[in-house]
């Protein structure tokens, strides 16, 4: 979202960057118009308050409710990690409803004018915020960037709204699928330790491709170790998990075979 494109004449907008001594309160500084636009975007309860965000989303099934509260979970190690004193709010959600059953709103970055070192008091010509928006199933991405615009124009005209589109559709095979019980003894086979059932992933693939479009089941197996910094410069893998990872993929394409044959 802009405020205002760089290239417009948005209503009492000044044509550059203006002294706040000379114009303060006098001409509309457009970062508080994107500030006031955000806070209607989400409350403090942790509340997305965009109308018609969450009519499509369908709840979780009872056994995915299950699967996410059987998880294993040490909330105290995790906050000290991140060196959190609490959640987001809701404060009452659980942790893994979080990552699995509720889409997001994040404001990934707010820019305009000045916020280097020292002092320099303008009023700024144009104001940026990225957003991004992390749905659950039965979401349509155009959708919802849809009545993200209609909501920015109901609440701020004069900023400008720009969708990266098309985005990436939800996707989530039913944990009921035909494919969890042999991929679950291929893991136990191959590792000799019961995997954990995880109802929804908590990342961005295009899973879409196979459920929506190919009509197939898609399930995730991951093979690294918890601690392999997944995209960052020293991504890893250690040696054991490359090696279990080979045994898994065996031991999966056993007991598909199996399954194939039934």
């Amino acid at each position: 979202m802009m405020a205002p494109p760089p290239s417009s004449c948005a209503p009492n907008t000044p044509i550059a960057t203006v002294h706040s001594c000379n114009y303060g309160g006098v001409v509309r500084n457009p970062l508080w118009t994107l500030v006031h636009l955000l806070a209607t975007m989400k409350n403090e309860r942790g509340e997305i308050t965009i109308d018609g965000f969450h009519d499509d989303i369908v709840p979780p099934a009872p056994e995915e409710r299950n699967a996410a509260a059987r998880l294993p979970l040490d909330l105290a190690e995790i906050k000290h990690t991140l060196s959190l004193s609490h959640l987001d709010a809701p404060a009452e959600r659980a942790y893994y409803d979080r990552l699995c059953f509720h889409p997001t709103l994040t404001i990934n970055g707010l820019h305009g004018g000045y916020g280097g070192p020292g002092l320099k008091t303008v009023l700024p010509h144009a104001a940026f915020a990225k957003c991004d928006i992390r749905l659950v199933e039965a979401q349509d991405p155009v959708d919802i960037l849809g009545k993200v615009a209609a909501h920015v124009r109901h609440h701020a005209p004069e900023v400008e709204f720009i969708a990266h589109e098309p985005g990436m559709a939800p996707s989530k095979t039913p944990m009921t699928s035909a494919y969890v019980e042999p991929i679950r003894r291929a893991i136990l086979a191959a590792r000799g330790v019961e995997p954990l059932l995880y109802p929804a992933g908590f990342g961005s693939l295009p899973g879409y491709v196979f459920t929506k479009i190919l009509g197939i089941d898609a399930l995730v197996v991951p093979y690294g170790n918890a601690d392999e910094a997944n995209h960052a410069p020293n991504e890893n893998l250690t040696l054991d998990c490359f090696f279990n990872g080979i045994r898994t993929g065996a031991a999966l394409l056993d007991e598909i075979g199996k399954l194939a044959k039934c």
